[in-house]
């Protein structure tokens, strides 16, 4: 069982002494995790800081902790990773969300394209959100991965900036886009910035993979087997950022 907690700004405090845990954080240590006064325990704010403290008061809603020390992130990777793609269906969307931000993905972001299955909404949204909290608890990780609101390819396209290096999945399979291989891709120096956009289980159609083409993407192709969104997604993910530290 982890004893590390996270601190959400919206229910809890944090003083250079003290932190006052709420909402689901607190319900959890006590009524999951049967934690008591004197347990030693772990705390993170998403941002990057990590805080060490002592349980000192358990009230109905909150958990008192005063803490004894404070540390800045050294695990977290230095390529900031985007990965854009559609929802895929049903418990396949958690298993999405949970294992990009557990392989140190920067940024989520669910894409609306025209053979999308599944769609985000506002609650998906901040369930996700929930996932990705649970995944950085699990895995050690101290910066919480940012899941974006769905947008379409063109307004993904639009909000990157100049030095991300752009990256489209498209097998050779499907159709020639100018692809290269993974060995290829690996043997030139990447830069700190890198956006992969994955296509639908449908596959993109020519017209997104034009779009991408057009907007400075290149296309990559994993291999002869055609994977699913959630596959292909960890996949890129995994092969980025496993080297990257």
């Amino acid at each position: 069982m982890t004893n590390r907690f996270y601190l959400d700004a919206a229910v809890s405090t944090l003083s250079e002494k003290q932190a006052v845990i709420g909402g689901d954080e607190a319900h959890h240590f006590v009524r999951v995790m049967r934690g008591k006064i004197g347990d030693k325990i772990i705390l993170f704010d998403g941002n990057g800081f990590v805080y060490h403290g002592t349980v000192e008061i358990i009230a109905k809603n909150t958990v008192i902790v005063s803490l004894t020390e404070k540390q800045k992130d050294e695990i977290e990777s230095p390529l900031r990773l985007t990965v854009a793609c559609p929802l895929p269906k049903g418990e396949r969307q958690r298993f999405l969300v949970e294992k990009l931000a557990e392989l140190g993905v920067a940024d989520f972001i669910p894409l609306a394209l025209q053979r999308s299955v599944a769609r985000a909404t506002p609650s998906s949204t901040e369930r996700f959100r929930r996932y990705v909290i649970e995944a950085a608890k699990q895995c050690g990780r101290n910066v919480l991965m940012n899941v974006a609101n769905e947008i379409t390819l063109p307004e993904f396209v639009k909000q990157l900036s100049d030095e991300h290096y752009r990256l489209i999945l498209h097998p050779v399979s499907l159709g020639a886009a100018g692809q290269i291989t993974v060995k290829e891709l690996l043997a030139v120096e990447l830069p700190r910035h890198i956006a992969v956009l994955i296509g639908p289980e449908g596959s993109f159609t020519d017209g997104e993979v034009d779009t991408a083409i057009q907007n400075g993407f290149t296309a990559l192709d994993l291999g002869a087997r055609i994977l699913r969104t959630e596959t292909a997604a960890v996949a890129a993910a995994a092969l980025l950022l496993t080297d990257a530290g």
